[in-house]
């Protein structure tokens, strides 16, 4: 990772008996460019602040879930704060990571252990997770998993340098050099761009999410965006459609790589990788992109 780049992580607990777990992990994600932007709950300090909550996870490249003893401090929606932060931060499919601490089983757990076991098992069911019962022991777990999660992070933060160059508003007029034509079109169909996905694999009771790279033509990615792209289509409506038709040799991939796997799903292309393609075809004439940021829509380029 370039030292001038800092991804932002969204590092979300109870305040209650962790702090020096969360010390830990902040020290080991600022070695490896992450800053953390989450925010603990105090009860006694102020009221929650849910506003400004989601402003903090929407900015977050990605989301760690550190759990401890306790549930959490319950919110009016029936579920603790904690909770309604990971599933916010579902909801946004942020790349999330959870530690769960283990905790003694008990002949008759209270309320808010209930609660949390519950937790336990939605995690364990949704997202990649280990189980942490020493400092020492959450601290390696830590640094051996986020080379997974920074791979999945498309947003980053970067410093600027104090001195910015303006930037060029000349305009020129358009050449007939600078038009794409049928050579550049086709050079590009010829390429073999390797897509990074990840997919979840479920072995012997574990979730974890693994990566995998699939050669494919431009030229396919191209045919099987083609109808949508018709009609207009959203760049999550697109990356859907594609993940859909990779995931069955993506699913046998990694069944082969994991002998005892059971299955595999949630199969997932690199967001960045992706809006690149979308932008080489529009790049060669064949692409255009109407509106802004979430509302953009792209079509197929009528000649």
């Amino acid at each position: 990772m370039p030292e001038d780049l800092v991804h932002l992580v969204y590092l979300a607990s109870s305040a209650e008996g962790l702090a020096l777990e969360r010390h830990d992990i902040e020290r080991v994600m600022a070695k490896n460019g992450l800053m953390n932007i989450g925010l603990i709950h105090q009860e006694e300090a102020a009221p929650y602040d849910w506003e400004l909550v989601r402003h903090q996870i929407s900015k977050a490249d990605a989301f760690i879930l550190l759990l401890g003893d306790d549930y959490g401090v319950m919110s009016p929606t029936g579920i603790s704060y904690l909770h309604r932060e990971y599933v916010h931060a579902q909801t946004l499919n942020k790349p999330t990571y959870a530690y769960i601490k283990n905790i003694v089983s008990e002949r008759h757990p209270s309320e808010d252990r209930r609660r949390l076991s519950g937790f336990h098992q939605i995690i364990q069911q949704q997202v990649p997770y280990k189980m942490w019962h020493l400092r020492e022991e959450l601290v390696a777990h830590l640094r051996s998993t986020l080379p997974s999660l920074i791979g999945k992070m498309d947003g980053s933060w970067v410093w600027q340098p104090r001195h910015i160059p303006p930037i060029l508003t000349e305009q020129h007029p358009v050449m007939a050099c600078d038009l794409p034509d049928d050579k550049q079109r086709a050079a590009l169909m010829r390429e073999i761009r390797s897509l990074q996905v990840e997919a979840k694999v479920y072995e012997a009771g574990n979730l974890s999410r693994e990566a995998a790279l699939l050669p494919v033509k431009m030229e396919q990615i191209w045919l099987h965006l083609s109808e949508l792209l018709d009609q207009g289509a959203s760049e999550d409506r697109l990356r859907s459609q594609l993940e859909t038709i990779i995931s069955p040799p993506i699913k046998k991939q990694l069944l082969s790589r994991h002998a005892k796997a059971h299955a595999v799903d949630d199969v997932r292309i690199s967001r960045s990788q992706f809006v690149r393609c979308l932008q080489d075809f529009q790049a060669v004439g064949l692409l255009v992109s109407e509106g802004q940021a979430a509302r953009k829509v792209w079509r197929r380029l009528t000649p």
